[in-house]
């Protein structure tokens, strides 16, 4: 179950219903993990030569994350499904990059010694 907003548009092109759920069935997959770090997602659909054929079918991912930059991956094929495909794994492969770096960051302690403390002789 998804907990952040997620829209899928067809642009100047026509998109089935077994076409968008093929993008939410793929989008689920590949960020099964960290969907929990993820505020919007909006992926665009369109055919940038229209009926002339040709690779012209391009994926546009935009993610925004709940901290940070927005994620934009896009991809432009032959195949609508190929260029879905590919922008997918390109956008999770982003996306896990910067939780992973956002969860070192936070493991990193904030001060390091760098010199020892100096001994202290207790009085008696």
């Amino acid at each position: 179950m998804r907990n952040y907003d997620f829209e899928c548009v067809a642009l100047q092109t026509d998109c089935s219903a077994q076409t968008k759920e093929f993008v939410e069935t793929q989008w689920d997959q590949a960020i099964d993990r960290i969907d929990n770090w993820i505020r919007t997602v909006s992926i665009y659909l369109t055919d940038i030569n229209g009926p002339r054929g040709g690779i012209s079918k391009r994926c546009r991912i935009v993610v925004h994350t709940q901290s940070g930059a927005p994620v934009i991956v896009q991809d432009t094929q032959e195949r609508i499904s190929t260029a879905i495909t590919h922008a997918i794994k390109r956008a999770a492969h982003t996306l896990k990059r910067q939780v992973a770096k956002k969860r070192n960051k936070k493991r990193q302690p904030l001060h390091s010694i760098t010199e020892p403390l100096p001994e202290v002789e207790a009085e008696i």
